[in-house]
């Protein structure tokens, strides 16, 4: 079961907010629901790895469906082959970033 919480804010905070949010990639209710939870439970680096990787198994499985229904069926393999080209280079600029530091 899920409950709202809501409180109304001057906009210098909401601003704040928004721009916190954005910065981590994320919706400004998604950000403020870790927020809360942090300030009451302290920081806890496992959920929040929990919960990303949640999120990245919806979207992952979503965009298999999707590929699955298209009617150009060469579509996944090009999307997966571009998806390994981009993860090879994404680890190649991390392992130089950790190489130079």
């Amino acid at each position: 079961m899920r409950f709202a919480l809501q409180c109304y804010v001057d906009e210098s905070l909401h601003e704040a907010v928004r721009a916190a949010a954005a910065a981590s990639h994320m919706s400004m209710s998604q950000w403020l629901k870790l927020a809360v939870i942090e300030k009451i439970e302290g920081h806890d680096e496992a959920a929040y790895r929990d919960q990303l990787m949640g999120h990245m198994l919806f979207a992952t499985a979503a965009a298999e469906g999707l590929l699955l229904a298209q009617a150009d069926k060469g579509i996944r393999t090009r999307v997966h082959a571009a998806h390994g080209k981009r993860l090879n280079e994404y680890r190649e600029r991390v392992a130089r970033a950790r190489r130079d530091d």
